[in-house]
């Protein structure tokens, strides 16, 4: 990332209150590198056959409780491989235990049964957070307190799984759940299909995701409160809902805090959002990083950060993406909403957060709402924090009318971008917002949109430098209210701009 010796840069060293030596510290080692966490390891000398167990792999008898035995000899016996061979082994609810790695076949599937399924678990705590998130042993596996676990090769599928959160007792809604675990490993699985989730995994620590496939679902992924977290190399598509969504909730009783999450070199296709933070967020979150990511479509943003139960979401760092269809290019929204079990909980913020090279085209509707500007909004309350944006370059239908230029959106509690309404900016709103910068952030647009390109309001410390939007004659480039600490340069036709207070100006 290019440093700019600048008013906003010297005024985001400060605030940081990094020194000269942390600072050189922490240039020096880049955000976006593979951090190469611990993966469980296991004992080739030791396989168990599911068969020698009972299991048929015929895809109509429940082999589930000759897999449960196989697991459980081999767990009991120190841990080792448990072997499948190809055929189609039909079950509900597995039993995962630790030290133990599942290796399928090529041929080789799992497949969830429609009924059977354990019952969800009693939890006082569901009502923090939507029932799927809440149990965990209706799944097609699960485990708990999981630790050395792996799950290599084959294919791995939610069969007769619901998507729904309402389902029946016997039902599955979940392919894969673990509540609390370490040094998990998912490798070269295929998922045809999935459920409510494919993985749920809350409160685990070392987890890699590798070289994985899932082909339909509703939710990809949902990493509850983990940390040291590897996924690269991962094709999801056909989702419905989120793909890698980095969350907190309540379920476990507690605030847990999510840190150290990598993802890279992988594709994404998303019926809401791309790449994601929240909905729930009652835990903090620290380093998060992804870099080198495609994003085919993404119904609701294609960078989607939200902190809506009280969370610090801090040190996220977004690097080389290329994302189409894509309803809201970058979404970032603190709200009230705070579904939390904690009695002191506050509205939380976002900070310290960097986009680079972002290319995004065909900004489209989708089915979770209209096609809307990238927009970063805080609360008069809660202010984003220290946000920089470097080579982001942004293609918009247009569309926009001198009618919009006058809303003032809500402050929602809903966290999807459809509930903040039409804005009066055609490529990025922005509001409340402490120490922003834009580094060659690029407009553009196909058809006419008579909206100022850029709206900000309220934002302290604001740097553009290589800016550039593509407008209608006689709309202004930018309409900026209570902007302090004004900087433009750089910036051609916009003049050179270096303002300590502007109350109400269009440029």
């Amino acid at each position: 990332m290019k440093i700019y010796k600048t008013a906003a840069a010297i005024a985001l060293g400060s605030a940081l209150m990094i020194t000269g030596a942390a600072l050189g510290e922490s240039l020096a080692k880049d955000p976006c590198t593979p951090p190469n966490f611990p993966v469980p390891t296991f004992d080739a000398s030791k396989t168990y056959q599911v068969k020698d167990f009972g299991a048929t792999g015929d895809g109509t008898t429940n082999d589930t409780p000759a897999i449960d035995k196989a697991i459980a000899t081999c767990s009991d016996g120190g841990g080792g491989i448990v072997h499948f061979a190809s055929g189609t082994y039909l079950v509900a609810s597995v039993h995962l235990k630790s030290n133990v790695e599942l290796l399928l076949d090529k041929d080789a599937t799992i497949t969830g049964a429609k009924t059977g399924y354990d019952l969800p678990e009693p939890n006082p705590y569901d009502k923090y957070q939507d029932r799927g998130h809440s149990h965990f042993h209706n799944a097609v596996m699960w485990g708990e307190n999981l630790e050395n676990f792996a799950i290599v090769g084959g294919k791995v599928n939610g069969g007769g799984t619901t998507q729904s959160d309402k389902f029946a007792d016997g039902a599955g809604d979940k392919v894969i759940s673990v509540r609390v675990g370490k040094n998990l490993l998912f490798k070269n699985v295929t998922h045809d299909t999935g459920g409510h989730f494919v993985y749920l995994l809350n409160d685990c620590t070392n987890v890699t995701v590798d070289h994985v496939v899932i082909k339909k679902s509703r939710d990809a992924i949902d990493f509850m409160s983990c940390s040291n977290v590897q996924v690269h190399n991962c094709n999801f598509t056909g989702c419905v809902d989120d793909t890698i969504g980095v969350k907190s909730d309540y379920a476990l009783g507690k605030k847990i805090k999510s840190e150290n999450i990598y993802v890279w070199d992988s594709y994404f296709e998303s019926g809401c959002n791309g790449v994601q933070f929240g909905s729930e967020t009652a835990g903090d979150f620290n380093n998060v990083n992804f870099w080198n990511i495609k994003i085919g479509k993404a119904f609701k943003a294609g960078i989607g950060i939200t902190t809506n139960d009280g969370a610090v979401i801090t040190n996220v760092h977004y690097r080389d993406f290329t994302i189409s269809g894509a309803a809201n290019p970058i979404f970032m929204l603190i709200t009230r909403r705070l579904r939390t079990g904690e009695p002191d909980a506050k509205p939380g913020t976002i900070r310290d957060v960097t986009i680079d090279n972002v290319t995004v085209t065909n900004v489209v509707p989708g089915r979770q709402g209209p096609a809307n500007p990238a927009t970063i909004s805080g609360l008069p309350e809660s202010h984003l924090q220290n946000i920089v944006l470097n080579n982001v370059k942004i293609t918009y239908k247009g569309g926009g009318t001198k009618e919009d230029v006058n809303i003032v959106p809500p402050y929602p509690k809903d966290y999807s971008p459809k509930s903040m309404g039409t804005r009066p900016a055609a490529g990025f709103y922005i509001r409340y917002v402490d120490n922003l910068q834009f580094h060659n952030v690029s407009l553009m647009f196909e058809g006419p949109d008579e909206r100022p390109p850029l709206v900000a309001d309220d934002v302290n410390g604001f740097e553009l430098d290589h800016f550039s939007a593509q407008k209608v004659a006689d709309v202004p480039t930018m309409w900026l209210q209570h902007v302090k600490d004004l900087f433009i340069h750089d910036s051609p036709p916009l003049k050179d701009v270096k303002e300590a207070n502007v109350e109400d100006a269009k440029y």
